[in-house]
């Protein structure tokens, strides 16, 4: 279940995980109970993400804690965000090492401004984002691409 929160989403899995390591925290008391409360109502399931503003008040908890279980859980998630960003890099040098070798130390920065620039539009498999990041780097004048590399990756891209 995910509903927007400001601009993020509430997933009720990630959050009960939060409020599980939460627990040796001074208010683990306090959000205890409220996710006990949420987790065995659905109607305050409901309720929290038609209006994740409200939590605090429909779970009868102070709002600093729920905005500590929030945190937690955006944690959590920036570090699963980093690490696909950084299997993303990996399969990049693996499939692109001439284009990457003449990008040199501009290489990560290219990757980064890549990632930053991602619109969602390319396939997470491996042979469609490079094909993605070698459009991007051609776009955005960062070097001229080795045409025997885009041949390849334009296949790899197709086949799969």
């Amino acid at each position: 279940m995910r509903v927007m929160s400001n601009t993020r989403g509430i997933d009720l899995r990630k959050l009960r995980k939060s409020a599980l390591k939460l627990s040796n925290s001074q208010s683990a008391v306090a959000i205890g109970r409220a996710m006990s409360r949420l987790f065995s109502s659905q109607e305050l399931q409901k309720n929290v993400i038609s209006a994740p503003e409200d939590a605090p008040r429909v779970l009868n908890l102070n709002p600093a804690y729920w905005d500590e279980l929030l945190l937690h859980e955006a944690d959590e998630q920036d570090q699963v965000d980093a690490v696909r960003q950084q299997k993303r890099w990996h399969e990049l040098k693996r499939l692109l090492p001439s284009t990457l070798n003449k990008l040199e130390k501009r290489a990560e920065v290219a990757f980064h401004a890549f990632v930053l620039d991602d619109s969602g539009d390319c396939s997470r498999r491996a042979a469609q984002d490079a094909m993605c990041f070698l459009e991007f780097l051609k776009h955005n004048d960062w070097i001229e691409t080795e045409s025997s590399e885009f041949k390849r990756i334009k296949r790899l891209s197709r086949a799969g």
